[in-house]
């Protein structure tokens, strides 16, 4: 408290004086005092009469840390350091040098009152002072850069907090005004296919598509940004993995008529630590190995295997494969998505996603023809 006090009286001090200036001013002020502190014992030396070997050697460790006080204070006069960081050196350089002087009056103090003789006080007094003096300057450079990374992590939080407030918003309009329109422009062309002839009808399907594509749009904006954690992130809860591949596949089946969603073997009845996002993973995959196979009717199959700890489930395909760039991007979420790409945003959410649950994924070639992608999720305690 003493501490902050001196600070803030300091930073008063200085507060109409340039950061240059605040610098110039307590590195000066520090290497007067230590060019003071070699000055006392070479006087005291040239002083002595008689020998000088003594003399000089009982001089050379406080001139020693009288010498570092004034490096100290050249350093800090050539320092970067904000005005208030130079003031909090300063500080915690008196600080360390009222210390010391106060230690070697008590030691001095004592000595002559016990009778012993001091063969001179001021070289004591000078050399503990500067000694003080250096270990609060050591103590105040770690300070201010510990106050320099604090404020360094303050900025880039509030510059994160800042980042997520535009995603929320980006995220409501995309939803909310956006999707609503669109939710909108597929009810009402649902309505129109019992009212186009033949050749209507094709146009009339491509609406459908191009609709159903923006909505799973929308929904991968959701999906991203709560993958970054907005202002209230979703708890990690126990969620049964069966009920949400379930849920998928069929969901799969009932969007993309034309291909062949086979499920192999049963599905383990165990729950992952997961959110409500799970389901955006295996949306995703399945999505994906459908949409980018150049197969009239594209097949795909879903397996599940549970081995201890960790439950696999296996996505297997007969397409074109994935691009080995786009491979890089699931597996490395810390890169930038790709967003010109038709995959790059969805595999890169679902990368995300399978991060914030533990899990690991990986990407295989399928023979003769096809891909394999596997998540790995840790089972839940207990199951």
């Amino acid at each position: 408290m003493a501490k902050q006090r001196a600070d803030a009286a300091v930073a008063r001090a200085f507060e109409t004086i340039s950061p240059w200036g605040v610098r110039l001013a307590c590195g000066g002020v520090i290497a007067a005092a230590g060019l003071a502190g070699i000055l006392v014992p070479v006087v005291r030396l040239i002083a002595t009469p008689g020998g000088v070997s003594g003399p000089a050697v009982g001089a050379l460790v406080p001139a020693s840390f009288s010498l570092a006080v004034l490096g100290g204070g050249y350093w800090l006069a050539r320092s970067d350091l904000d005005g208030s960081l130079a003031a909090a050196v300063t500080v915690w350089w008196f600080l360390g040098t009222a210390f010391g002087t106060f230690t070697a009056l008590g030691l001095v103090g004592y000595q002559i009152g016990s009778g012993v003789s001091v063969s001179d006080p001021a070289i004591v007094l000078s050399g503990i002072a500067s000694i003080g003096g250096v270990g609060g300057l050591l103590v105040g450079r770690y300070d201010a850069q510990s106050q320099r990374r604090r404020q360094a992590l303050e900025r880039e939080h509030e510059r994160l907090a800042d980042e997520r407030q535009k995603l929320a918003l980006l995220n409501r309009i995309v939803r909310h005004d956006i999707g609503n329109d669109i939710q909108i422009i597929s009810g009402m062309s649902d309505h129109l296919e019992g009212h186009v002839d033949a050749e209507g009808a094709e146009y009339l399907d491509r609406i459908q598509r191009t609709t159903e594509e923006a909505i799973q749009l929308t929904e991968q904006v959701r999906a991203f940004v709560a993958s970054l954690g907005d202002e209230n992130p979703s708890e990690l809860r126990r969620t049964s993995l069966r009920r949400v591949l379930e849920t998928q596949i069929e969901n799969t089946r009932e969007v993309y008529r034309e291909a062949t969603v086979t499920q192999v073997g049963e599905i383990p009845d165990v729950a992952i630590h997961a959110d409500e996002l799970l389901s955006t993973v295996f949306h995703n995959l399945l999505s994906n190995a459908v949409e980018h196979n150049d197969r009239a009717n594209p097949y795909v199959e879903l397996s599940v295997e549970r081995d201890g700890g960790t439950v696999a489930v296996s996505i297997v395909d007969d397409g074109p494969g994935i691009a080995q760039q786009e491979r890089i991007r699931l597996r490395n979420v810390d890169t930038t998505p790709d967003i010109d790409s038709e995959s790059g945003l969805g595999l890169y959410i679902v990368g995300m996603l399978v991060g914030r649950y533990d899990g690991a994924i990986s990407i295989d070639d399928r023979e003769p023809r096809g891909t394999i992608v596997t998540v790995k999720l840790p089972v839940a305690d207990g199951e």
